[in-house]
This record gives structure tokens, C-alpha cells and sequence, in this order.
């Protein structure tokens, strides 16, 4: 059944923007719930409702923290809104919202002129279908850039053919553009195709046409442009004239803007200042939002989802498709095998502690206390970049660490037999990855201060002789207790004896080495 204006307007359809989709709460909580990108809850936030206000935003923040993930992550949630919820006007290649002309019909007897005046701005596909309805109706051709033309019709005539105009299901996908490996993709997001034949891929023999123009990728409203501190200078400036109106994008054609109900994400690991005097007029354009390092414990639930993933990876022989990988972690066990939470712990702190302090979520939420300033989140910024610096141990170099740690455990490999990856395991394959000593060291003891902190029951302040009673009851732990223990920090209650017991067997020494000493 071909949808009009009249018939979308009886099932009760307004409109759909995206500035009211990321004003509802129940997105708002799916894109924060999401399990692609853990945390900065805060710093979700405002991208929301700089999106919501502008239509783009851009992200700054450390290498290797979901920036881009992030960005893809709320237009997919997005773009599933609009299409499920969204229509446009019949053969509008930038998917301008049919809710036009619906208010437009309900209002034009109210203000003819005003009604006429939006009629005016629609863009140019809109206002040759329009016209097209309008004659259909009442028989004259009409142009709709001169209001005194539609004045001059019947109000009940042109409440009419709005009523008839056609409607369209939106869909819509989302552009991502990366300027170090993906050129051609800055000339389709600038340039595009001159045709509209040529654009929905039909044949033209035609060199110019009344209806020839460029449409790029941003006529569908969704994009993601990686890195723009990257792209030269003038694709910067031709940047300017989208992005120049403080409301949203905006489309320059036939001599008219034509607004774009979209969302442009663009991401930056390093400072403003590494634009240039040249380029401050165009980034200024764009709202930006510091996008800091995720908490320690944040990180530690990302290195176990990391675990899990390579796990899933290698125990069922298998490509790493994302999608089939939720799918099989999902329903799939992973039978004998295992990682002890204190080599998660271990990977999870030693990444952490490789960061500057202003560059963490719990400092960069604080600037309405001056704990952290936009100047130091800058500095550190630079600093994280500096090979003579410690370096920082970003979630790409997490993930192929894990991935060799789990490649490495000949264990895993064997039918049948319980095999945990432990302490150890970690710290052997993380001294592989020229990773200072001092932070092995330092990772080595936020461990041991977690795992002491988790087993000490006693609610009293920590005194010297408090720590000199507790070293005294560990060095003094019986075997029994130490497997107590065990049992209880890796969850292992519900696991049959003979697995516990193989499990302590092989976990033992790691505990050992972190409680049975002389010192805290």
C-alpha cells in the first residue's frame, strides 16, 4: 500500500528527529547499557546532547579508547530508531521528514503565508513533487519559490494535494570515513555523484540535467570521519560550509540550504592545537567533548570481555566475525578452561596505571571542582604520544597481549583436561611486550592490595598493627584456608569437587606468591 501524507497523518505520525530520539530516556539508557563500549557514562552524555543540539560533535581523547567504537555504537542505535520509526517525503535524497507536511496541512488555514514560507525551504525534490500534487489538483503549474503563486490557490486545494503528496519508509546507513586509508571516501563524503540516475544506479545518458547535483554521503545524515586531524587543510575548508550552521547540518543547493537530520561524529587523538591558525575557524564549528580513559575497574571488565573473546576464539576454531562471537560466548561454555581473575586483574592495573591521571573519567568529570583542567588533559595528551615517556598500554596492544596469552597455553588445546590461565601465564607474555618493569611491578602490587582488601573481614582502621596482625595470620594460612580462599575469589562454588581441586592445583602458587610473604 503506497503511504500518503493523509494516510501517515490518520495513523498518528508527527515526525522523527534525532534531537527527540536522544531526548528519550530509554535510547539514552540503551546506548549508555551497551556492552561494545564499558563507562563514561558521563562523558555519553554529552555527546547525546551535543548531537542533539547540532547534529555533530567531535571527540578527543587518548589512542585506543572506543572513540570511533563509540561513535559507530550510538549512530547504530540511532539509525535503527529512524528506521523503524522515521518517513520521508516520496523521493527525497535527503530524507526530509513527510511530519513537514502534515503540520504544514493542519496549519495552512491558520497562516497561509508562514505555511507557504516552509514550503519555500524544503529542497528542491520536495518542491518539484509538491508541485506535481498541486497540479494534479487543480490544474495550474506553480512555483513554489514564489509565495504569492500558492497564495493564490484555494486553501482547501492545496490542504488537498499536500494530503496526496507520497510517503516513503526511511532508511538510512551510516558513512565511515577514515583519511589514512580511505581517500576516496573524503571525495564521496565532499563531492559525491553529479547525478541522482547515477546515484540510485540507474543509466544516464545525460551530462546535465535540472535535477543534477552532488550528493555525497552526507545527504543521508550519518558519519563518522576518523581522525580529523589527518585530513588536509582543504577538505577542512569545504567542511566549513556544512557544518557552519550552529543548528545542524546544512546543504547548500540551487542556492538554498537544505537542512539534514543526521548526526556527524568526528574523533581527534590529539590536541586542537595541532590544527593550526588556518583551521581553528572550521573546528570551532564543531562542539567538542573530551573523551577521557575508562576507571581501573572499567578496564579490568574489558580485559575479561577480552579474555572471553579469544577463548571463544580458539576453542571453536574460528574466524573472528564480532557477530558470531556474541553469538557462541552466548551459548557456548567454555567446559574446563579458564582464566584466574588475578591474571585479569593483573592486565586490567598494569594498562590503568600506564595513564596519566588527567587523562581518567573519574579526574576529567571534575572540572566543576578544578580537578583537572582542559589545559592538563591537553599536556597529557601530548605526553601519552612521547616514546620516552612510559608507554601507554592502549585496548589494541590489550588485545593482541591477550590474544598471544591465550595463543600460548598449550593447556587449552588438550580434550578434556582443566586448564586455567594464570598469574604467571600473564606476566610472562606481558614481559614480552617491552613493558617497564616498574610497571609489571607496580601492577603486581595493586593485585596484591586488591586481593588482601577482598578476603580482610574486619571492618577496623588500618593501623600498623592491624597490617602486622594480618601478615602474621597469612604467612600462617594452612592449606585448607589458602584453597578456601581460592574457591571463594574465583566464584568456584559451584564447580564439582575434582575441578576445584585441579583448579587450586594449578592457581596455588600465584596465591602463594601474593599472600605467604613477609611484607604488604
Amino acid at each position: 500500500m503506497t503511504m500518503t501524507i493523509a494516510s501517515l497523518a490518520k495513523k498518528g505520525y508527527k515526525g522523527c528527529s534525532v534531537r527527540r530520539l536522544l531526548n528519550e530516556p530509554e535510547l539514552r539508557k540503551q546506548i549508555n547499557e551497551d556492552p561494545a563500549v564499558r563507562g563514561n557514562v558521563h562523558s555519553k552524555g554529552i555527546v547525546m546532547d551535543k548531537i542533539a543540539v547540532s547534529g555533530k560533535v567531535l571527540l578527543i581523547g587518548p589512542t585506543g579508547e572506543a572513540k570511533t567504537l563509540f561513535a559507530r555504537t550510538i549512530l547504530k542505535h540511532l539509525t535503527n530508531a529512524i528506521n523503524e520509526r522515521k518517513y520521508h517525503i516520496a523521493g527525497c535524497p535527503f530524507n526530509e521528514d513527510a511530519g513537514y507536511l502534515i503540520h504544514i496541512a493542519e496549519n495552512y488555514a491558520k497562516d497561509p503565508a508562514a505555511s507557504a514560507e516552509v514550503l519555500k525551504n524544503l529542497c528542491p525534490f520536495c518542491k518539484q513533487n509538491i508541485a506535481e500534487s498541486i497540479k494534479k489538483v487543480t490544474n495550474q503549474d506553480i512555483n513554489l519559490d514564489r509565495s504569492n503563486d500558492i497564495l493564490a490557490l484555494e486553501t482547501e486545494q492545496v490542504i488537498k494535494a499536500l494530503n496526496a503528496v507520497k510517503a516513503d519508509k526511511t532508511v538510512v546507513n551510516v558513512a565511515q570515513i577514515d583519511p589514512r586509508n580511505d581517500p576516496e571516501g573524503l571525495y564521496m563524503l565532499l563531492a559525491g555523484v553529479e547525478n541522482l540516475e547515477q546515484l540510485f544506479g540507474g543509466k544516464t545518458s545525460t551530462t546535465f540535467s535540472p535535477m543534477a547535483h552532488k550528493v555525497g554521503v552526507l545527504s543521508q545524515g550519518f558519519v563518522v570521519v576518523n581522525e580529523i586531524q589527518r585530513l588536509p587543510l582543504n577538505f577542512l575548508e569545504a567542511l566549513m560550509g556544512f557544518l557552519e550552521d550552529p543548528s545542524g547540518i546544512k546543504y547548500s543547493i540551487q542556492g538554498r540550504p537544505v537542512f539534514v537530520d543526521g548526526a556527524m561524529i568526528f574523533t581527534s587523538n590529539a590536541p586542537l592545537s595541532v590544527f593550526g591558525e588556518e583551521a581553528q575557524p572550521i573546528i570551532n564549528r564543531i562542539p567538542e567533548v573530551l573523551w577521557p580513559a575508562r576507571t581501573k575497574l572499567e578496564r579490568i571488565k574489558i580485559v575479561e570481555d577480552m579474555f572471553k573473546e579469544h577463548l571463544t576464539l580458539c576453542l571453536n576454531d574460528m574466524t573472528a566475525n564480532p557477530a558470531l562471537v556474541s553469538l557462541l560466548e552466548k551459548t557456548k561454555q567454555f567446559g574446563k578452561k579458564g582464566v584466574s581473575k588475578l591474571a585479569i586483574q593483573f592486565i586490567g592495573l598494569m594498562a590503568d596505571l600506564s595513564i596519566p591521571n588527567a587523562l581518567k573519567s573519574g579526574e576529567t568529570e571534575a572540572y566543576a571542582r578544578k580537578k583537572v583542567t582542559r589545559d592538563m588533559f591537553f599536556k597529557s595528551l601530548i605526553e601519552i604520544h612521547d616514546p620516552e615517556k612510559t608507554p601507554h598500554v592502549d585496548l589494541r596492544t590489550l588485545y593482541s597481549l591477550i590474544g598471544e596469552t591465550v595463543l600460548r597455553k598449550d593447556e587449552f588445546y588438550k580434550q578434556n583436561s582443566v586448564a586455567m590461565l594464570t598469574l604467571d601465564d600473564a606476566k610472562r607474555i606481558v614481559e614480552l611486550f617491552d613493558i617497564p618493569r616498574n610497571l609489571i611491578n607496580d601492577a603486581m602490587q595493586e593485585v596484591k592490595t586488591m586481593l588482601r582488601r577482598t578476603i580482610k573481614t574486619d571492618e577496623e582502621l588500618t593501623t600498623v598493627q592491624s597490617i602486622s596482625e594480618d601478615i602474621d595470620k597469612m604467612k600462617a594460612l594452612t592449606d585448607e584456608e589458602l584453597s578456601k580462599i581460592i574457591i571463594a575469589y574465583e566464584g568456584l562454588e559451584k564447580q564439582p569437587k575434582k575441578i576445584q581441586e585441579a583448579v587450586i592445583s594449578q592457581l596455588k602458587p600465584s596465591y602463594e606468591q601474593l599472600l605467604l610473604v613477609d611484607h604488604i
